[in-house]
């Protein structure tokens, strides 16, 4: 039996910016900038982090466990976030085993981020609870996601998770629990991007190159790669290999000798954008929700556009 509560039967009347009408935007150049200039304000040239996280298992894996210990209610053992819970919970993304899971969780307690508490209740029992380090580290990760929305509508805009606030924090990965599934689902749904999520510090090159292309750094022959693994805390035989799978299927092409420079095609800004728009998305529908909860209305704005996109469990 699922220990997993379900989504708010309301939420058809909450409103959300959709991920087409994100993507057809005036800002949305402007948006994608900001959220690639603040995501690599946090992971660049902090290898430590991009060998513990940037992996779309590790990071799904970190946040499913922040939104767990955000709804766990002592008297209620089905909300208890144990490992088997985290477990459960985990088979729904289909990327990693349980024996993986385990080994995450050990770094991040060995790192300082995570401790496993054993209940009061029932001492066989370790509950996750995330260190003041660890939701530090979320706060950032949800400014920087929030800082999109905020560019794009700046009124009355997303203020209470820019900021970093602790109370908005806490509402958001409530709600979040919730839409799991279809976390899972737009992760499923996006292979192009999967291909960068699925490695190490993959996602960090792509926002590279990403920024690089917006920037026009690059010389005649294309985006030199040849420092982006000492960036992100991988070999530049990892880079090389990543982008030959990217090459190969049509997202990039590699020119130069040794094949050191890329020229991003246009399929791989089409997928990154469609990504994001529906990451954005995500997360105005939990911001709605999650104000709603704070202002003890239980639920959050009505409007026409609705998109039940899950923005509290994006990889990115």
């Amino acid at each position: 039996m699922s220990a997993l509560p379900q989504s708010d039967p309301s939420i058809a009347d909450i409103a959300c910016h959709s991920s087409d009408e994100i993507l057809a935007h005036s800002r949305f150049p402007a948006a994608r900038a900001a959220f690639v200039d603040a995501v690599l304000g946090l992971y660049e040239g902090d290898a430590f982090l991009n060998r513990l996280l940037l992996e779309a298992g590790r990071m799904v894996i970190f946040n499913t466990i922040i939104c767990l210990h955000a709804g766990y209610d002592e008297a209620d053992r089905t909300t208890w976030p144990t490992m088997s819970l985290l477990q459960e919970v985990m088979t729904q993304f289909g990327l990693a085993s349980p024996r993986r899971i385990e080994d995450l969780v050990a770094r991040l307690i060995h790192s300082g981020l995570l401790e496993s508490v054993v209940s009061q209740r029932d001492r066989r029992f370790g509950i996750l609870t995330p260190t003041a380090r660890m939701l530090s580290l979320d706060r950032d990760w949800l400014s920087a996601h929030y800082q999109p929305l905020h560019v794009m509508f700046p009124d009355p805009g997303y203020a209470s998770p820019v900021r970093r606030d602790p109370p908005f924090q806490q509402q958001q990965r409530r709600v979040a629990i919730g839409f799991f599934a279809l976390g899972a689902q737009v992760l499923a749904g996006n292979p192009a991007m999967m291909l960068f999520l699925g490695r190490d510090a993959g996602v960090m090159v792509l926002i590279k190159l990403i920024q690089m292309m917006g920037d026009r750094a690059r010389s005649p022959e294309g985006l030199s790669y040849t420092d982006l693994g000492a960036r992100f805390g991988v070999s530049r035989t990892h880079v090389r290999g990543l982008l030959q799978d990217a090459e190969q299927a049509g997202l990039i092409s590699l020119s130069g000798r040794g094949g050191r420079f890329v020229e991003p095609k246009p399929a791989i800004l089409q997928a990154f954008d469609r990504f994001v728009a529906e990451s954005m998305s995500g997360h105005d529908l939990l911001f709605r929700l999650a104000i709603g909860r704070l202002a003890g209305t239980g639920r959050g704005l009505r409007a026409r556009n609705v998109e039940r996109t899950p923005g509290g469990v994006s990889a990115l």
